[in-house]
């Protein structure tokens, strides 16, 4: 009779839940990777400029990455708090210190770090499943696009921050790994700060083949680049002028792995027109590639 009891007491006794662990993101693209990585249901409030995926919208903002709202932080109380950083970065936040909150940091330098980092974030949250769904579709194609363009000719662009004054990107970026799995190539490589300015004069020495650059109304855009880089004697025609959202192309997110594809189809066209003979695709285009569209369960729908 003893026994029975028992197995009915265990039979209706209800599980324990795990406690989600509830966290705040100090950085747009930490808040797009944590959706990416399942985990959107742990978020408890994000940072300014934190609109993506739509449902980061709803949620309370915590300030900047640069200024964070520490009181504000400190009455979600988050379990750890996601930050913009390296892993050594202790001192940064000193006022966020103070509330004795783990602070976890990510800094993607490149593509493949990027990836590493969702992964992470789904091991952080207990959300490896969705995690690695993300990650596999990530990797397929990042595979893919540097598997076909490895030996294309390289198309020398220009990284277009800013006009006046001409900023561009150093070496360590990850938008020149995107580059480069298009096969293409910065044409300031040997610029090792994050965020150089040149001169027309580089510009005009370096002679780029094509222009990155980030805008919301990509067309209009083009048509002032246009006329701008003609009036310094680079006379770059329409398709040479590669226009990306800003909130894609300078965010370290899964959103730029999953648009690499048309990137790199846009750069190889440049490439056929202009060298033809040097022009790659010694293998076709892969034919299965995931959906460039977010992933339902990646962004927290």
């Amino acid at each position: 009779m003893l026994a029975a009891l028992l197995c009915a007491f265990a039979v209706a006794a209800p599980v324990a839940k795990v406690p989600e662990k509830k966290t705040v993101s100090l950085s747009p693209h930490l808040t797009e990777l944590v959706y990416a990585a399942g985990a959107g249901d742990h978020l408890v409030g994000v940072s300014e400029g934190s609109n993506y995926p739509p449902a980061a919208g709803a949620l309370p903002q915590v300030g900047s990455g640069v200024t964070p709202n520490v009181e504000r932080i400190a009455l979600l109380g988050p379990d750890v708090i996601l930050a913009w950083g390296y892993k050594n970065s202790k001192d940064l936040y000193p006022a966020l210190r103070k509330l004795n909150i783990p602070m976890h940091y990510q800094a993607p330098a490149s593509l493949d770090s990027i990836i590493d980092d969702i992964e992470e974030l789904g091991t952080l949250f207990g959300t490896q499943a969705a995690a690695g769904n993300t990650v596999r579709d990530l990797r397929q194609i990042l595979n893919a696009m540097r598997q076909r363009y490895q030996n294309a000719a390289k198309i020398k662009t220009f990284i277009l921050v800013s006009q006046e004054p001409l900023y561009t990107l150093g070496a360590g970026s990850f938008v020149i790994d995107a580059l480069h799995a298009c096969g293409a190539e910065s044409v300031f490589t040997t610029l090792s700060a994050p965020a150089p300015i040149v001169s027309r004069e580089q510009l005009l020495l370096a002679q780029p083949q094509a222009v990155l650059f980030a805008a919301k109304n990509i067309s209009r855009q083009r048509n002032i680049l246009g006329r701008y880089f003609s009036s310094m004697g680079l006379p770059l025609q329409p398709d040479q002028l590669l226009g990306m959202d800003p909130d894609i192309v300078f965010r370290p997110a899964d959103r730029l792995i999953r648009k690499l594809p048309g990137l790199c189809d846009d750069i190889d066209r440049i490439r056929q027109r202009l060298a033809p003979a040097a022009s790659e695709s010694p293998l076709p285009p892969p034919r299965h590639l995931p959906s460039m569209s977010p992933r339902k369960d990646a962004a927290g729908a």
